[in-house]
Parts: structure tokens; C-alpha cells; sequence
């Protein structure tokens, strides 16, 4: 597998994590910052899940660009 499809495959695998971090909730999520409707809205986790996600894929493109 080349460089470049290996972080293709680092990013996917990333945000796919994200992706049940931001949709669950628990009580360690802690406050809600924004409320979307009576059940759900922005948790304080999820502003430090969205800064993590973009750091990786932002490393990521990085080393895209690099690679040439």
C-alpha cells in the first residue's frame, strides 16, 4: 500500500472514530454548550473530539503534501 492511500486510510479510520464520539452522550460528556432541541446539543467533549479530528487530518494533508 503506497504512503498517500495509508493516510487515506489513517483520516477514514479517524473521523470514523469521531463520528459515534460526537453522536453518543454520557455524563462524563460534560456540560451542554449549545442546546439543539430538549434532548441533544453540543457537549463540551465534543469541541475537544472536533479540535483532535482536525489536528489529524490536518497532519494528514500535511504529509500529502509532503510526499510528492
Amino acid at each position: 500500500m503506497s504512503y498517500r492511500m495509508q493516510l487515506v486510510a489513517l483520516a477514514v479510520l479517524v473521523s470514523g472514530i469521531c463520528i459515534p464520539a460526537l453522536a453518543g452522550s454520557s455524563r462524563l460528556s460534560g456540560p451542554i454548550i449549545v442546546s439543539l432541541s430538549a434532548d441533544h446539543g453540543v457537549h463540551l467533549d465534543d469541541l475537544l473530539v472536533v479540535a483532535a479530528w482536525a489536528a489529524c487530518v490536518g497532519w494528514c494533508l500535511r504529509q500529502w503534501r509532503r510526499s510528492r
